[in-house]
């Protein structure tokens, strides 16, 4: 472990977490005094024998592609559960990845999902069910069961990418049980929304079949989100094992926001709804996304120490994307602070198929996995130009722009990727235990331009080794101390289109270095982590200073920080509560990039805020009521590495009511019921897109169960 862990955080910050640590501790101490050489069996008994916090988990597939106790794991991993995305009302995976410690949100060029963990774009590093889901679009959670975060590097297991962690959504299965349920939402800024999930025995097997459609006005000037997705799923015996068939498609149209400028370094003074594109948005400005996915899973004992799995998928991914934005700084003109817009399109056909086969042997003191990995993507970009007048900033008046429908630039690009990975999960001895693994990638990306037939094509190949290494310490079968190091690779252009300024880049590589310490209690009603970490990014593609047309990798980006997370289950499981913070020191160490005459070195990593936090609590107060309450900190952050603009502190509230009478379930939430003003996402590379929050929003679900 590198010394430099011991200056990661303030000593202040680490003496305020000392007392958590502390408590669990001494709340085991007999415990730990009685650990003998069966702690290992022990552990497995008591963990697999309860449910767990309400809003919490014990266990996770993501971190080690096996299933494990979470205590077990040398990694911070953040695990949201369908309890915890039902009491927030979440329907898209933005509006709970807010509620994780490390996880700051991108406003995603309005058309997609993205956020930044620890301080690190996450925007290929989006996952179903383990599989590469990268695809630039929002993802309903009407068939998610949960969300596992993963912080850190993860290459070892899932490749390239990965800097400051991964997001894995676990979708539903099929259950033995016939069970269906029926969700109608609305909300005072018209919001409209309806689900079904019907699960149960079908003929041979059991089948699932889940639904959403939504048709929503938002807060927004001219926003509205259009969206439907269903998704059939049937298991069944076959051949000794499970086969496990699954489908999903999704349709989403909505505004293409890019939100609101900056002006004087922080967001302009205006109404929260104020529109800065399109008099006409649903001609003009639209995203609409198409996405299908086929996956096909078979699972089976070979014999009672040798599992198999293999997975097949195939996605097929379409984006038709119109906006218009500001561009530029500010300039006065006739007294008024002006900026320039112009309008863009872009249009995206993408197909991929993956095939994953992974073998894991179960020991006395060794879970093997070995495992492969291949794919092939097929990704057709093309852009598009127009014209749109300035614009006053303080009291914008709108018009329509003014579309090229002749391509600009488009280009086709195929990635190819044969990967095998090999780890072994070992128990040294009695108290010890040990995660070790390797990845090897060969990655070949290939880039054609589809307008200039006598431009070259461009071709790279990267070959690149993946370790992993964990130690852990159990002094007591209900915690743990441990500590990890890992590496990871990002490609040049990673999953964009080569260019000619990339193409003969080495990738970028990602360390990470962590501490941490997990409590798991024994009756599996409270759970505690921490983790102190350094994530360290190195040659970074900057601007040659030689020669300002082409790129070299010699960037670095740092963070350090801290992480706590709890979730609980208390008197006598009557309040439940879910909390997170976490510490970021993120800085950009070395670049030759700068923008607006600002050289981004020495610069604080955008979309890092030093400190952020989240507490849900719900109390049962019998009867069938229930009352819970939400509180969000976000410190300041800076919208681009300029750290020209920044987006204010905030602290926001949010109270619900929930009832429930027989097969039926009522939930009344307001959220934000202070009617907070604040901004929740950036750009995170320029300045001056800045995506504000919803105002106070009052809204009502209901769920009848049958």
């Amino acid at each position: 472990m590198s010394a430099s862990l011991s200056r990661l955080v303030p000593a202040r910050l680490a003496l305020a977490l000392l007392p958590f640590c502390l408590f669990p501790l001494a709340a085991c101490a007999d415990e730990a005094a009685d650990a003998n050489d069966q702690v290992h069996e022990l552990d497995q008994i008591q963990v697999r024998g309860v449910a767990g916090p309400k809003f919490g988990a014990q266990r996770s597939t993501s971190a080690t592609k096996t299933d494990t106790a979470l205590i077990e794991v040398p990694q911070a991993v953040t695990v949201l559960p369908r309890a915890l995305i039902d009491a927030q009302g979440g329907r898209s995976l933005n509006e709970m990845l807010s509620l994780v410690p490390g996880v700051a949100l991108n406003n995603g060029d309005g058309q997609r999902d993205q956020v930044a963990i620890r301080g690190f774009s996450a925007l290929a590093d989006q996952y179903l069910d383990g599989v590469r889901d990268d695809a630039m679009y929002y993802r309903d959670l009407a068939n998610t069961e949960r969300i596992e975060v993963l912080k850190g590097t993860a290459a070892m297991l899932f490749g390239r990418g990965s800097s400051g962690g991964l997001v894995n959504r676990v979708s539903k299965q099929p259950l033995d049980t016939a069970q269906g349920k029926l969700r109608l939402y609305a909300d005072g800024e018209g919001g409209r929304r309806g689900e079904f999930d019907l699960t149960g025995p079908l003929g041979a097997g059991a089948g699932r079949l889940v639904g959403a459609v939504e048709d929503s006005d938002t807060f927004r000037d001219q926003g509205f989100i259009e969206r439907w997705l269903i998704a059939p799923s049937y298991r069944f015996e076959l051949g000794g094992g499970q086969l496990l068939l699954q489908a999903s498609a999704q349709r989403d149209e909505r505004v293409t926001d890019f939100g609101m400028p900056s002006l004087f370094g922080r967001p302009v003074e205006v109404p929260i709804d104020t529109y800065y594109g399109s008099s006409d948005a649903r001609r003009d400005d639209y995203s609409i996304a198409r996405v299908n996915i086929l996956n096909a899973t078979y699972s089976k004992s070979l014999t009672p120490q040798w599992d198999l799995r293999v997975t097949l998928r195939g996605t097929d991914y379409e984006l038709e994307r119109r906006n218009t934005l500001i561009t530029g700084n500010p300039f006065l003109r006739n007294g008024r602070w002006m900026s320039n817009r112009r309008h863009a399109a872009n249009t995206r056909d993408q197909q991929a198929w993956f095939a994953q086969t992974d073998l894991v042997y179960e020991g006395e003191r060794h879970r093997l996995l070995i495992g492969n990995e291949l794919s092939y993507e097929r990704k057709d970009q093309a852009s598009y130009g127009g014209i749109a007048t300035p614009i006053d900033l303080l009291a914008p008046v709108l018009d329509r722009p003014t579309f090229n429908p002749r391509a600009e630039a488009a280009a086709r690009s195929r990635l190819r990727n044969a990967a095998l990975y090999v780890q072994d999960q070992i128990t040294l001895a009695a108290q010890w235990k040990a995660v070790i693994g390797a990845r090897y990638d060969d990655y070949r990306q290939q880039t054609r331009d589809l307008l200039n037939a006598n431009a070259p094509a461009l071709d790279r190949t990267d070959r690149e080794f993946s370790p992993r290494l964990g130690l852990i310490w159990m002094p007591s079968a209900q915690q743990s101390l441990y500590a990890s190091w890992g590496e990871s690779f990002q490609p040049s252009a990673e999953s964009l289109p080569l260019s000619t300024v990339n193409v003969d880049l080495s990738p970028e590589t990602t360390r990470n270095r962590e501490i941490g310490y997990k409590f798991a209690r024994a009756d599996g009603l409270l759970s505690f982590d921490v983790a102190v970490f350094e994530t360290e990014r190195e040659h970074i593609k900057t601007t040659d200073p030689v020669d300002p047309r082409k790129q070299i990798g010699v960037g670095t980006q740092r963070t350090r920080g801290a992480e706590v997370g709890f979730a609980a289950s208390l008197l006598d499981q009557r309040l439940d509560l879910y909390a997170g913070y976490a510490y970021l020191d993120g800085e950009i160490t070395k670049s030759n990039n700068s923008a607006s005459g600002v050289s981004f070195q020495g610069r604080t990593s955008p979309l890092t805020p030093r400190h952020s936090a989240s507490v849900y609590a719900e109390y049962d107060l019998g009867r069938g009521i229930s009352v819970g309450a939400l509180a969000q900190h976000v410190a300041m952050q800076y919208a681009a590495p300029t750290n020209l603009s920044a987006l204010p502190a905030f602290t926001r509230f949010d109270f619900n009511v929930r009832y429930q009478t027989g097969p039926w379930d009522w939930r009344l939430r307001l959220e934000n019921a202070f009617d907070k003003r604040y901004f929740a996402s950036a750009h995170g590379s320029v300045d001056g897109f800045n995506a504000p929050g919803a105002p106070r929003t009052l809204s009502l679900t209901m769920d009848y169960r049958f």
